[in-house]
């Protein structure tokens, strides 16, 4: 059974499916105009958010061989970008999207924490690690 050395990514791959279901909640609270929200600047601030949000999980979802600076900030903004988003959420009174972001919490730690790491960085240091012992 052949493995990969870098591991699947759990958390970026929960952080790219909450990512969309988020963009999908927004755009719903946006357009909608029975909610009593819709076509206001902040749920077009969210919309928007979430759309940036979308971009980068999928950055760190499929482009793994990014150097290890960029895969940090990247997931940095997603940080901010989650707790702006349900600040927004919480102020915009919808719940579903709060929730949604609940969770993109909780796949951010799982991506920081458990993800294999990215980068070729890694490679090289070990093999320094081996050739010093």
């Amino acid at each position: 059974m052949a493995s990969n050395p870098r591991g699947v990514a759990y958390g970026a791959w929960l952080l790219l499916a909450i990512s969309t279901i988020s963009l999908i909640l927004a755009a719903v609270a946006t357009f909608n105009e029975g909610n009593g929200i819709a076509h206001t600047p902040g749920t077009y601030l969210v919309l928007v958010s979430t759309a940036l949000m979308l971009i980068g999980s999928l950055m760190l979802t499929f482009a793994r061989g990014m150097p290890r600076w960029l895969g940090g900030l990247i997931a940095f903004l997603i940080l901010l970008d989650l707790l702006g988003t349900g600040l927004a959420a919480y102020l915009l009174q919808t719940e579903w999207l709060l929730g949604c972001m609940g969770v993109g919490l909780v796949a951010w730690l799982v991506h920081v924490i458990a993800d294999p790491a990215t980068g070729k960085r890694d490679r090289y240091m070990t093999q320094r690690k081996e050739a010093v012992s």
